[in-house]
């Protein structure tokens, strides 16, 4: 397939701004559409940070259903269903609640793993191309490892077995006694004496890092290979003729255009629904918070708190946690008492960080997410050249690269580096 001379991608969080670093890697010229005023603003801007092959199996398990009643009434349930007069919301339930079955969680596991994998060789092609660049790729990485935590002996048990389907597919998983957790990390110390921890699973080539910074700065690379931003501008909708997109409309008109990469994270759903296509995107709202790492015994490793379901990461003299998932529509208010229960979870993970916690900044987004846990990455029919790079949930940083670069060889061509089959929308 040739090239398209004139490719538009929409949406500059990390999968927008991957996608059009790849597409121009490829010689493609690239226009990025982005409604806010810079990349990684979105979804991507204050996420847990964590770059985690280890943790791609989906949300949904048989686990879930009674998680889900047992939690019914709690302002801090890390699942909260907030049902709405919304034929979306209720088509994605039913289709996440059939796939909460052992088996089902399973099928997903290798599709999102090779593209995590893929994800780690070409942040590792784009440390080379950005040194070659005298430009450093920096976003306060860390290669310390993901640490994921239990409290529960019977859920430690069962992800311990999962993890040799993961070893299978080339990611290895350490499963660790309440001690070695301490030797992975010490700062744990005081959730061990009060008996919080019953095992942890340790995978060493886990690393963690800023995604805001790494959206900033891979978008100045996209940049340098001649990608076009065009930010503070919404796209409304995409023009269409016949079988083919040929551009996208926003308010200040028409930017025609060869093909067009759909990766507007829970935008995508509203872009793709006036052309008869429905995504299954929909939006979890999720909260974090940021807070100055304590003076003194500050933890160094990535932590998932299995239990209290939310993420723990070092981002130089911050600590970032993250967690929660609210099935309630498009409202990005932030609840306070939904907030305070992830700053809760790591006072009591780290109660060292009590006395900075006044210091706290709150945030919440939506991810965008599918039934499956899987993205949707490919053409969107019937439309030739239409495509779609969305729906990565919790997942955008750890697929973000992968996915990018395999819709790019797609778009352009290239010798595919990864199948996209498995991720086609037509799943659905």
């Amino acid at each position: 397939m040739q090239t398209p001379e004139n490719i538009i991608v929409i949406g500059a969080g990390i999968v927008g701004v991957s996608t059009a670093y790849e597409l121009a890697l490829r010689g493609a010229a690239v226009t990025l559409i982005e409604a806010r005023e810079g990349a990684g603003l979105g979804t991507s801007y204050a996420n847990g940070g964590q770059l985690s092959a280890c943790e791609v199996a989906p949300w949904a398990g048989p686990e879930v259903p009674g998680l889900i009643l047992k939690w019914l009434g709690r302002d801090d349930a890390p699942f909260r269903l907030r049902p709405k007069l919304d034929p979306d919301q209720w088509l994605w339930l039913l289709r996440f609640l059939a796939r909460c079955r052992t088996s089902a969680r399973r099928e997903r596991i290798p599709h999102n793993l090779e593209l995590a994998l893929l994800t780690r060789a070409r942040l590792a092609a784009y440390r080379e191309q950005f040194a070659a660049a005298g430009q450093p790729l920096e976003f306060e990485q860390r290669q310390r490892g993901i640490l994921r935590i239990f409290r529960d002996r019977h859920a430690f048990a069962d992800a311990v077995e999962e993890t040799k389907l993961m070893a299978r597919l080339g990611v290895e998983q350490e499963p660790l006694t309440p001690a070695q957790c301490i030797g992975i990390e010490p700062a744990l110390g005081s959730a061990m004496q009060r008996g919080d921890i019953a095992g942890g699973l340790y995978s060493r080539t886990d690393s963690s890092g800023d995604a805001h910074l790494y959206s900033v700065a891979l978008a100045e690379g996209a940049k340098r290979l001649g990608v076009r931003f065009v930010t503070t501008s919404t796209a409304t909708g995409i023009a269409t003729e016949g079988a083919r997109a040929r551009g996208v409309t926003t308010a200040e008109g028409t930017i025609e255009a060869d093909a067009v990469v759909v990766a507007a994270g829970t935008g995508s759903a509203a872009l793709l629904k006036p052309l008869g296509i429905r995504s299954y995107i929909y939006p979890l709202k999720g909260y974090s918070v940021t807070l100055p790492a304590p003076d003194a015994n500050a933890p160094e490793v990535s932590i998932t708190d299995e239990e209290r379901k939310i993420v723990i990461s070092r981002l130089g003299d911050r600590l970032r946690a993250a967690g929660q998932a609210e099935v309630g529509g498009y409202d990005l208010t932030l609840e306070k008492p939904r907030a305070e229960a992830v700053l809760r979870a790591i006072e009591a993970l780290f109660p060292q960080v009590g006395p900075r916690t006044d210091e706290a900044l709150f945030w919440c987004g939506l991810r965008p997410m599918t039934p499956d846990g899987s993205p949707v990455i490919g053409a969107a029919a019937p439309f030739s050249n239409l495509f779609i790079n969305s729906g990565h949930g919790t997942l955008g940083w750890t697929l973000g690269a992968g996915s990018g670069a395999a819709l790019a060889d797609l778009i352009c061509g290239s010798a595919p580096q990864s199948d996209l089959s498995p991720f086609s929308i037509s799943r659905f």
